[in-house]
């Protein structure tokens, strides 16, 4: 009988350091004919106590990219206030049956905590795993542009706008994924439509303008986005709102992603709407001569990968990694 390979974290964002904790636990998996599963929770243990927290990823997008990385299943449970009272010993006795044939080996981050009060450690772990014959492996930290890759972090790269370094540590560009809701439609008038981005809990980038991709129905399109209040037209909410350039989709209560390559500028308030779109037409020759150019083979090329590369969207659109190749024409 198959026993099970457990990976342990709550893995929001998946970045390089959870791929590198769930790939290690797809190995033992494969060395051990067993099976690889990913243990996580549905809220963060934080949201249990604050009441809300800001998420890097929604957990479609968190599972599809956890089985990227070769893990056969995603086990995730709401985290509650009982769960949250569990001693350390307790949830391995309770992680062990819950698996049948039981748990061959756990795979844990460097930094792992458990139980009640965040008692456990790996040291704790290493004990209990010994105690009850199974094997455990520790994963250190993975290091980007020498910071220790985490999703703080990133997190606060977000926060300070800078979606390039969010990018290198996550391993693929930041996106927001969401249903497009409807909103004043002023673009549309001037002839710069705008998808409306309802983020639900995922962590908004600091406000201002980006260059983005916009990821629908398996097709992506180079995009601009402004986060922020909309101070020209009098806006106090934050909003999300991406134009695909040269594209006039509908796109009301469908779902999209939106992936961040690079922020251009602060958001201004100008004087009047007409000087707004006037810039947003400037801002689309911009990123039309960056991403859509043909002047050159290498760059008529490198646009055929990237639209080949458009078919590997996933479940909701999730954001192909060759959006680098966009990031660097950005300059």
């Amino acid at each position: 009988m198959n026993r099970t390979v457990v990976a342990l974290g709550m893995f929001d964002g998946v970045h390089r350091g959870h791929r590198a904790l769930l790939s290690r636990a797809a190995e033992i998996a494969h060395e051990k004919g067993d099976t690889a599963v990913a243990f996580t929770y549905d809220n963060h243990p934080r949201e249990l106590f604050s009441g809300s927290f800001p998420y890097l990823c929604t957990r479609e997008q968190r599972e599809t990219l956890i089985r990227e990385t070769g893990c056969d299943r995603v086990d995730s449970i709401p985290f509650d206030a009982a769960f949250a009272s569990m001693a350390p010993e307790a949830f391995i006795d309770w992680l062990d049956a819950r698996y049948e044939g039981g748990v061959s080996a756990i795979v844990a981050g460097y930094d792992y905590r458990f139980g009640a009060k965040a008692a456990g450690d790996t040291t704790l772990l290493r004990t209990l795993c010994n105690s009850r014959g199974i094997d455990l492996a520790v994963i250190d930290e993975v290091k980007v542009d020498g910071e220790t890759c985490a999703s703080t972090r990133i997190r606060e790269l977000l926060r300070a706008g800078d979606a390039e370094r969010a990018e290198r540590m996550l391993g693929r560009p930041y996106a927001l994924s969401g249903t497009v809701v409807h909103a004043k439609a002023l673009g549309r008038r001037f002839d710069c439509p705008t998808a409306n981005l309802d983020a639900g809990v995922q962590i908004l980038p600091k406000d201002g303008v980006y260059a983005t991709v916009l990821c629908f129905a398996g097709k992506q399109y180079p995009a601009v986005t402004n986060v922020g209040t909309n101070p020209t037209v009098g806006g106090r909410a934050r909003t999300v709102e991406t134009h695909a350039i040269g594209e006039s989709l509908d796109l009301y209560g469908k779902r999209i992603e939106v992936a961040f390559l690079k922020r251009l500028r602060d958001e201004r308030k100008f004087d009047s709407k007409d000087l707004l779109f006037q810039q947003c037409g400037t801002r689309e020759s911009l990123i039309q001569r960056i991403c859509c150019s043909n002047r050159s083979e290498k760059m008529r090329r490198s646009q055929k990968k990237f639209a080949k590369n458009a078919k590997k969207c996933l479940h909701f659109g999730t954001v192909v990694l060759n959006c680098q190749r966009l990031i660097r024409k950005l300059g």
